[in-house]
């Protein structure tokens, strides 16, 4: 005899069963729609595509994203592990140690991660004419990295690590070289290759002999 716990797990199932295969369907829309947006950049992307990609009806992609538009906003969203103002919010160690964390997952997270590379690469040929996606990129990406950054300083500064800089109202002073690397992979690519472990580390220091309070 069936006991009424039996019943509720054996029902269960399908339904984890249905939402398993929706996440694996909507994983393969992303994946998709990213070889899409890099190979055709985002005006020339057709939803036909990403569903012949992903090996699913057209319209199957509307009961998940209503457009493309929201679409390109979903692969953005997913182009990061976890977003730098949520690990800045959990951070438990001094400024500089916040700060040299942001730092590597910066290189490990954006730098050297090449799809976020093709969607800068996309923004930069098309964000004129679409100011729409400079700014899904910018509230997915950056807006939360400077927080981060902001938290990092304001917290060292507080505590006496850090003398008061401008950097606290300029935040991309200190992600700029960063962000000069992804560019100078963008033209380059192995052509003159960076040795990212030197120069990131570089940037730390830079960055952070230039946040320290000086002996008096």
């Amino acid at each position: 005899m069936r006991t009424a716990n039996s019943r509720h797990l054996n029902a269960a199932k399908p339904s984890l069963s249905r939402r398993d295969g929706k996440l694996q369907r909507q994983e393969k829309i992303l994946a998709a729609a990213f070889e899409v947006f890099a190979a055709h950049g985002y005006e020339a992307a057709r939803i036909d595509e990403v569903a012949r990609r992903a090996g699913i009806a057209k319209g199957t992609i509307y009961l998940y994203f209503r457009d493309k538009e929201q679409l390109f906003r979903a692969v953005v969203r997913g182009l990061l592990q976890k977003r730098f103002d949520v690990i800045a919010g959990s951070f438990k160690g001094t400024g500089e140690q916040l700060l040299r964390e942001l730092g590597s997952r910066l290189y490990s997270q954006v730098v050297r991660n090449e799809k976020l590379r093709s969607i800068v690469r996309l923004l930069i040929a098309e964000g004129g004419r679409f100011p729409q996606l400079t700014e899904i990129y910018h509230r997915e990406i950056i807006a939360p990295g400077m927080r981060a950054v902001r938290q990092a300083l304001r917290q060292g500064i507080r505590t006496g690590e850090f003398r008061k800089s401008p950097a606290v109202k300029f935040p991309q002073l200190l992600a700029a070289p960063g962000i000069l690397a992804i560019v100078w992979r963008l033209l380059h690519g192995e052509q003159h290759r960076l040795d990212l472990n030197a120069y990131s580390k570089a940037h730390f220091e830079f960055v952070l002999n230039s946040l320290r309070k000086q002996p008096v």
